[in-house]
């Protein structure tokens, strides 16, 4: 049975064309490469979270590989989960594309070598083009029907949207603050934690989660999330965001302490129910890509331990160490996963609806590259978690991770070459007269 069939309220029709999500999948690892060349190359990158380089990966690695597969994702899941097609999609996928290549570049860069105009016209280059995609899924949303589906990932989708909104707001003022002075009625750490808060929670979390409400019951073969948890788990979500907000923001210690703790329970019920619906799975063998979805939710429960300890125990580290597990290890993790899945099944929808013969996935990306490349992103996440305690293995770390980023974009280069193959192959046999 094809997954359009086992899938009857997803709308594949509207599936836009494969070089608008593509585009971002390509150039995501670039940003994953160039955040190894700074650890390679910067003094104690991972000494404290507010180092020059720090700051350069943490935003190559959040605004520039993150927010590309996203971006890129929500160009195909918004059509076919929520009905939402884009105006004019190629020359959204265009416009936000570049603007947000250039932005995340710009902004890493002025961090990484402090040169202030690169930081706030890289800042205002990525805003630009989150609002043109925010605008662009607006109007989609706005316009499209409602799909007969149980799941809750359309209005879960929406919400992230809204994270997305907040955290470039925020990302924008700080990034005015330090390179025009701009004044804030707020200390700068307390707005920096309102940003990478709303940045995991508000965005990234709440995207992934809405997102695995699809991908991981389809691609997974494991049972469906309960509906009472995936109702009430991005709304409360989104709620406990703004009433921890107002309390950091006024300054009540305990509110807030009470709140933090809470949100960090919620996004651990997501990973350790991820975890419990894996191991229910139908499939007989796990391949490389199920195994390494299951070690992101642990990577992510790592770093929520990390980030608990943080919240009563304010050493650099333990700060640092939340940031590599969460990012790196939980979201590389999650990411990496599921682009091989959806890339190979992207190349083989759009071969299908073409009416060309569509080689099986996995002659469209064998399980071998894949697994080795996702053996050796477990590698480099036990040397970024070594080098936050012995500041001599960051070098180190930054190389494997070069390896690791620039093995995944070769990987999604052998699918995009299969796709040309199996295109090219087929045009003589429909050439031929019947």
């Amino acid at each position: 049975m094809s997954k359009a069939k086992a899938n009857p309220g997803l709308a594949y029709e509207d599936t836009p064309p494969l070089s608008a999500p593509l585009r971002f999948f390509l150039t995501a690892p670039l940003f994953g490469i160039c955040a190894g060349l700074v650890l390679i190359f910067g003094d104690d990158v991972l000494s404290s979270r507010w180092t020059p380089g720090a700051l350069a990966v943490v935003h190559l690695f959040a605004a520039g590989f993150m927010l590309q597969v996203m971006v890129g994702a929500l160009q195909q899941i918004l059509p076919v989960v929520a009905g939402a097609r884009f105006p004019a999609p190629m020359s959204i996928a265009a416009i936000s594309h570049v603007l947000l290549l250039l932005g995340a570049s710009g902004l890493a860069g002025g961090f990484a070598l402090g040169v202030v105009d690169a930081l706030i016209g890289g800042a205002v280059l990525l805003v630009t083009g989150i609002s043109v995609f925010l605008v662009a899924g607006l109007i989609s949303l706005l316009r499209s029907p409602s799909l007969k589906t149980n799941s809750h990932a359309p209005r879960d989708l929406r919400l992230a949207l809204v994270g997305l909104g907040v955290t470039a707001v925020l990302g924008l003022i700080l990034a005015l603050t330090l390179g025009a002075g701009l004044s804030l009625p707020l200390p700068l750490p307390t707005v920096v934690d309102m940003h990478a808060a709303w940045g995991w929670l508000g965005w990234g979390g709440t995207l992934l989660a809405a997102t695995s409400w699809v991908v991981v019951p389809m691609f997974q073969i494991t049972p469906g999330y309960p509906a009472r948890f995936t109702r009430w788990w991005a709304p409360g979500v989104l709620a406990g965001l703004v009433l921890w907000s107002l309390a950091h923001a006024l300054e009540t210690k305990v509110t807030g302490m009470v709140l933090g703790v809470a949100l960090v329970a919620v996004f651990a019920a997501f990973a350790l129910l991820t975890l419990h619906l894996q191991s229910r799975t139908r499939r007989s063998t796990p391949d490389a890509p199920f195994r390494a979805f299951r070690g992101a939710m642990g990577a992510m429960l790592a770093g929520l331990l990390a980030l608990s300890i943080n919240l009563v125990h304010d050493a650099d580290h333990w700060s640092v160490l939340a940031g590599v597990l969460i990012l790196h290890g939980g979201f590389g993790g999650a990411i990496s996963s599921m682009l091989y899945k959806i890339v190979p099944f992207l190349a083989w929808l759009h071969l299908t609806q073409a009416g060309v013969r569509a080689p099986n996935m996995k002659k469209l990306l064998p399980d071998t590259p894949v697994r080795q490349q996702l053996r050796l992103h477990l590698a480099v996440l036990l040397a970024l978690v070594l080098a936050v305690f012995v500041s001599a293995l960051g070098p180190l770390a930054g190389m494997l991770m070069v390896l690791e980023f620039g093995w995944l974009l070769f990987n999604l280069v052998r699918v995009l070459h299969a796709w040309k193959s199996a295109r090219e192959a087929d045009e003589p046999l429909r050439a031929r007269p019947s």
